[in-house]
């Protein structure tokens, strides 16, 4: 295999371990921006479920009416749910990165091969920058 033949290869692989490796970032970053918004959704839902616990408080009814908080208490039992899974996933994508994170042999610059530089030419005498 000529010394291009190697280089054109090499640039074809980091290509490729480029792309591979943004994408999983990429999803890596959508699974969190996931898992924020739910986590959002199960604060919004827990002061829902608080503010209508206090409302029967004051009526004095909580105890007699609390079965009305079952509808609140399932949504956020739900969002727990899913932010387990979706933490789950996030595990499991970092995880695909490697046990470490993501160190330097799951980097493009671990994966490359140093190819030797052809041997120059030499111009002969009198070309320019020869300073002898």
């Amino acid at each position: 295999m000529s010394f291009f033949d190697k280089l054109k290869q090499q640039a074809t692989d980091v290509a490729s371990t480029v792309a591979e490796k943004t994408q999983e970032t990429a999803r890596y970053g959508q699974l969190k921006v996931q898992l924020r918004t739910l986590e959002s959704e199960e604060k919004d839902a827990l002061a829902d479920y608080g503010r209508q616990a206090h409302a029967l408080h004051e009526q004095g009814a909580l105890a007699e009416r609390s079965g009305e908080l079952a509808a609140a208490s399932a949504k956020i039992a739900d969002l727990r749910s899913q932010i387990a899974a979706k933490q789950a996933e996030i595990t499991a994508v970092k995880g695909a990165d490697g046990e470490d994170g993501g160190a330097a042999a799951d980097t493009v610059d671990g994966n490359a091969e140093e190819v030797a530089d052809p041997p120059a030419e030499d111009p002969g005498p009198g070309a320019a920058g020869d300073r002898s």
